[in-house]
């Protein structure tokens, strides 16, 4: 397992940004697939091939956002969330191992947490691992 210094992970940041981006486009065009596919299975005579095909590009849909968050493990990180995009990158903190957890939105990578704890339990990085 790659550990991950701050300066490491901070220069991902834009990279995660672009991914979360097209994440919550994917996620976006999902959510009026998912609407249409509840109408027609709610409508009086449903279309099975327009369920059929709306099926289809939900999953093609899924598919693309699996893609995207593999992205994030391939550079060696861990994506924890989408809402809010969440993303651990295993470190050492204070000889610990560790965390450093960053948010969609943060400029950059200034907190950290314990393995076994999650973003709820993050605390400042030590004014050392800070630059």
């Amino acid at each position: 397992m790659k550990y991950f210094t701050v300066e490491e992970a901070d220069a991902l940041i834009p990279e995660l940004e672009k991914i979360f981006e097209a994440v919550a486009e994917l996620t976006a065009q999902a959510e009026v697939k998912a609407l249409a596919l509840r109408r027609h299975q709610e409508s009086a005579d449903p279309d099975a091939a327009g369920m059929a095909i709306t099926r289809s590009q939900l999953q093609f849909l899924a598919q693309g956002i699996n893609e995207w968050m593999q992205k994030i493990v391939d550079l060696g990180a861990l994506p924890k969330g989408m809402d809010p995009a969440l993303v651990d990158f295993p470190s050492r903190v204070e000889g610990r191992e560790a965390y450093l957890c960053w948010k969609l939105g943060e400029a950059r990578v200034s907190f950290y947490h314990p393995v076994g704890e999650g973003f709820s339990t993050r605390k400042p990085l030590p004014k050392a691992r800070r630059s």
